[in-house]
């Protein structure tokens, strides 16, 4: 017999910038039971253009705090990442990919993450 109870949501319903407050991301994920995240691409018209990260949300989920869970939004974007002014984009496309993947690389390999939404 399988019993279902429906939980009230504690929801942070702000999206807080990765790079602007990266302690506290830290101290969050280390008491997140569950942490999900989902990427954003630049969209191009050819086909054939390799796809390259726009951007990472976060999603961290703590699930002990007075039986109710506390879910914490986070993002890191291409908006985050300096430009010079003489930079091609596609070149600054490519170098938000690489930073992006570091930073994917990074979380990957810190915690337990599920790509997608639960």
């Amino acid at each position: 017999m399988t019993t279902i109870v429906e939980m009230p949501l504690r929801f942070d319903g702000q999206i807080k910038k990765i790079i602007d407050s990266r302690s506290e991301f830290k101290k969050k994920i280390k008491k997140s039971q569950i942490i999900t995240y989902s990427v954003e691409f630049f969209s191009s018209c050819f086909l054939d253009d390799p796809r390259h990260m726009k951007g990472i949300h976060v999603r961290l989920y703590n699930l002990q705090q007075d039986q109710r869970p506390e879910i914490n939004n986070y993002v890191i974007s291409w908006e985050d990442i300096p430009r010079n002014d003489e930079e091609d984009w596609n070149n600054f496309q490519s170098k938000v990919n690489d930073q992006l993947e570091a930073f994917l690389f990074e979380l990957k390999e810190h915690t337990n993450v599920v790509e997608g939404s639960l």
